[in-house]
């Protein structure tokens, strides 16, 4: 007996964490996939799955069903896939990303990643909330910090750290603060959150909430402030890089640089990326190595 689109929904399910979210990665109906599992269960004479408040869970027959078939049908796929990829990886990357680091670092990589894979088409969205990859047909996302997820990968690439800055011009004029605690002695640009200012992490464990007379809850504003040479700011080293580089920023206390949090890609986990997808992680996480820190 063929069994193998029971199978297939099965696993797809048992995946996805519900026959809904299985439906739409297919782009069909729950329904659909539940008529398919149930017949693979009269079949094998077993029941292989239960609905529970967190989803869909397999039985202690259907959990170990689906190791040993979700494995050949990765196999089968990765088959196919190798015998296509003398084409080329192509087709439509859906990419979620925080909105200023996707702004800062991941639209300059952009263009390169066109001309390495013109046949790839990304479409990128940018939002400062949890994306549900799955729920929300994402292929891969941008993430900082957070705890892990079990459906997820997590490929870690670098890590986003706040550095203190000032132009030149504003050094000049100011002085250089040699302590944290000299900071106080400035005039300091604070980041807002939930309307109230973020303390500053500083070297040797100090910390120190800002009371200068601008604010704001945008790392980009503070950024044109600080190039305009108002004041100190403390802003990610990925929204500053470019602006160090060409000098129009100095770093202070570089040399005790904060740990920072780390910044990973995260895609669904269990089953073999599409070249497409995986043409993107690679050329991202190959991007980070030489513009990220580690």
């Amino acid at each position: 007996m063929d069994l193998t689109p029971q199978l297939q929904a099965f696993v797809r399910s048992v995946r996805a964490g519900s026959f809904s979210a299985a439906a739409r990665e297919a782009g069909t109906t729950p329904s659909a996939f539940s008529k398919q599992v149930a017949r693979l269960e009269q079949k094998l004479g077993v029941p292989l799955v239960v609905r529970t408040g967190q989803g869909l869970q397999p039985t202690p027959e259907g959990e170990a069903l689906f190791e040993r078939v979700q494995r050949a049908l990765d196999d089968i796929t990765d088959a196919c896939e190798e015998a296509s990829r003398a084409t080329g990886p192509r087709g439509v990357v859906r990419i979620s990303a925080p909105v200023e680091l996707g702004h800062a670092w991941l639209v300059p990589r952009l263009p390169a990643l066109h001309r390495a894979h013109p046949q790839i088409a990304v479409e990128l969205g940018l939002a400062d909330r949890f994306v549900d990859l799955q729920a929300e047909q994402f292929d891969l996302a941008l993430r900082v910090g957070g705890e892990g997820d079990g459906r997820l990968v997590q490929r870690r690439i670098g890590r986003l750290r706040r550095c203190v800055c000032a132009t030149p011009g504003y050094l000049k004029s100011h002085g250089v603060p040699r302590t944290p605690e000299a900071l106080t002695r400035h005039v300091l640009l604070a980041i807002l959150r939930g309307g109230r200012r973020v303390p500053w992490e500083l070297p040797g464990g100090a910390r120190l909430v800002p009371q200068g007379p601008l604010a704001a809850d945008s790392n980009e504003a503070l950024r044109q402030l600080a190039l305009a040479g108002v004041g100190i700011a403390w802003l990610p080293d990925v929204t500053i890089a470019a602006d160090v580089k060409r000098g129009a920023l100095r770093l202070l206390f570089a040399d005790e640089p904060e740990p920072g949090l780390p910044i990973h890609l995260v895609f669904p986990q269990g089953r073999l990326l599409a070249p497409r997808v995986r043409a993107v992680v690679d050329f991202l996480a190959d991007a980070a190595r030489t513009s990220m820190a580690a």
